[in-house]
């Protein structure tokens, strides 16, 4: 087998992960109610195993917010917590279904290893800490139009 053909499986499988990553997190960012079948259709069909595909999610997720990262340390933002929560705010808005996904698989042992790597690695580049969960705290504010009853409904569902 030469080294091109190699090379050229290796993107496929990348890219095929890529796509069936990117048609989960859709899936669940428009239904959230589907995560759970949707992860298992990924998870039978592309990544074999719950651990690699949680792993696939939180390298989309971490890529996101270091490449983001990156402007605020060229900008002088070391210790800046405040603007380091609002780079995981902004994360988590891009990647609403990434978010969703990982927030429901928080206490998977891979995750929570991957995850404690990125914290100690922002801790040391940013001397600044990471949430614990990917998704923001839902705020309801009363009265408001883009708050209906299905904002309020989903802000009472474990996430």
């Amino acid at each position: 087998m030469t080294s091109s053909t190699t090379t050229r499986s290796a993107w496929e499988r990348t890219t095929q992960r890529q796509r069936a990553l990117r048609t989960l997190t859709s899936s669940v960012e428009k239904d959230p109610a589907t995560l759970q079948d949707a992860v298992r259709r990924a998870r039978t069909q592309t990544f074999g195993s719950l651990e690699t595909l949680l792993l696939e999610a939180h390298a989309q997720w971490v890529r996101t917010f270091d490449a983001r990262l990156d402007t605020l340390m060229e900008n002088g933002a070391y210790g800046d917590q405040e603007a380091v929560d609002a780079l995981w705010t902004q994360t988590a808005t891009a990647l609403p279904g990434t978010a969703r996904v990982l927030d429901a698989y928080a206490d998977h042992p891979e995750l929570v290893r991957a995850h404690a790597q990125h914290v100690r690695r922002t801790r040391r580049s940013m001397a600044t800490e990471l949430p614990s969960r990917w998704t923001p705290p839902t705020t309801v504010r009363r009265g408001s139009e883009q708050c209906g009853w299905r904002r309020r409904a989903m802000s009472l569902l474990p996430h």
